[in-house]
């Protein structure tokens, strides 16, 4: 789904939602986490065996060899998971040896999960040390905990697919209620209504206003607080900016949302998108390395369900596009030459939206038209036939819309650790 503002610009947007202070960069809190462990580890043995405490020095073996373990699992993540995915493409096509390749790549993504268990065990462990220590145990009790943070590689929830093409997530705000959003690349920033937000804190003074709409007829006006957002399994932001729409349109902004998979709000995780905002994406203010991107996968289970990781991308990237969700890409209309359109990536896009001009002038795309879509240096990302339910919407002029149809096809992740902040749209190996 798009803002409105984006219908009349053939150029993609340039604006990045991204934070820039500081930037989103790869695998910083790994390194952060071992660090950590590093330190704790030092410390839980100066606390104990070295000031000569025999019974806290005993008590000390089982968190050390925990973080022993959590070290241990981080580091061979480190060294498994390119050559993991490596083979995994490699082996793409191949009956058997590619399945037997995906085992192997799972297991070196479990590695960062069984690093959070064991600094987590530790933590349960160590008030007895201190008890036996006398009280000095606190820095290596704030070490564990926040190593346990920054180890967060990977965390995935559960993405429900409603009315065909719209895919949706349950969150909390401010410890609220329960709410179904739409998962939106072609936006940025989440959107709700008051209703959606809780009070498990004071929201505090307003950080701004905005007015804005989306594609399909919602224009609002809303006021941006900062919050927390619990994006299901326990995976929980820290400070994120909320637009929350104001109460005069509060119910048409309800009304319009309940339209998209019967949704709350919009989750506008696009990097470079038109907007609406605010600025400050929830999925980049999650924990460890969880803020780095989000791979989407919704078509996993027979079309109807699928999932949403945070972190590095989990599979290795067939190919690249500049830009997420604005981008340049190649279309080809049956067997004619391709054009290099400006394009909106939009898992909320429904069937998306085509030139007039690349269909011949025509008002409406024929059946059994085949439309292919493809990098701007001519690698194929998908293709597929237009039939009377999937045809895209003909547009005059503005970027042209993918909808959902390349989430459909296939494993696609957005990559936040670009150096521009544009981001980076993958199109994965399944």
């Amino acid at each position: 789904m798009t803002t409105t503002p984006a219908a009349a610009n053939s150029t993609p947007s340039s604006y990045s939602w991204l934070p820039s202070t500081p930037p989103v960069v790869a695998n910083v809190a790994v390194n952060l986490a071992l660090q950590q462990i590093g330190q704790a580890q030092s410390q839980l043995q100066q606390q104990t065996w070295g000031s000569g405490n025999i019974a806290a020095g005993l008590v000390s073996i089982v968190p050390q060899v925990l973080l022993s373990q959590a070290a241990l699992a981080l580091n061979t993540w480190g060294t498994a998971i390119t050559p993991a995915q490596s083979l995994y493409a490699r082996t793409s096509g191949v009956p058997i040896v590619h399945e037997l390749a995906g085992v192997g790549l799972l297991g070196a993504l479990l590695l960062p999960t069984l690093a959070t268990t064991a600094l987590n065990s530790t933590g349960l462990f160590l008030p007895l040390v201190g008890a036996l220590e006398g009280g000095g145990i606190t820095p290596v009790q704030n070490a564990v905990s926040t190593a346990a943070l920054n180890s967060r590689v990977y965390a995935l929830v559960p993405v429900t697919m409603r009315s065909t093409t719209e895919p949706i997530v349950y969150i909390t705000i401010n410890g609220g209620p329960s709410t179904p959003v739409l998962v939106d690349t072609g936006s940025s920033g989440l959107v709700v209504t008051m209703a959606s937000v809780g009070d498990a804190a004071p929201l505090g003074a307003p950080t701004g206003t905005v007015t804005s709409g989306y594609s399909g007829g919602l224009s609002y006006t809303a006021t941006t607080y900062t919050t927390t957002v619990n994006l299901g399994n326990g995976i929980v932001s820290g400070p994120t900016n909320v637009n929350i729409v104001d109460s005069q349109d509060a119910a048409a902004a309800l009304a319009f949302f309940h339209q998209l998979g019967g949704a709350s709000g919009v989750l506008g995780i696009g990097a470079n998108a038109a907007g609406p905002g605010p600025q400050g994406l929830p999925t980049t203010a999650l924990p460890g390395d969880l803020s780095q991107g989000v791979f989407l996968y919704q078509s996993l289970f027979l079309g109807i369900a699928g999932v949403m990781v945070f972190g590095p991308n989990p599979l290795p990237s067939r190919t690249p596009v500049s830009g997420a969700p604005d981008a340049y890409l190649n279309v080809k209309i049956n067997n004619n030459s391709p054009t290099t359109v400006g394009a909106i990536i939009d898992s909320g896009g429904v069937y998306g939206t085509i030139l007039s001009s690349m269909i011949g002038g025509a008002g409406s795309v024929p059946v059994g038209t085949r439309i292919s879509v493809y990098t701007p240096d001519g690698v194929l990302l998908y293709s597929y036939t237009v039939t009377s339910q999937n045809r895209p919407t003909v547009i005059t002029s503005g970027l042209i819309n993918t909808g959902y149809a390349p989430y459909q096809h296939g494993p696609v992740y957005l990559d936040y650790t670009t150096p521009d902040g544009q981001g980076a749209t993958h199109f994965d190996y399944a």
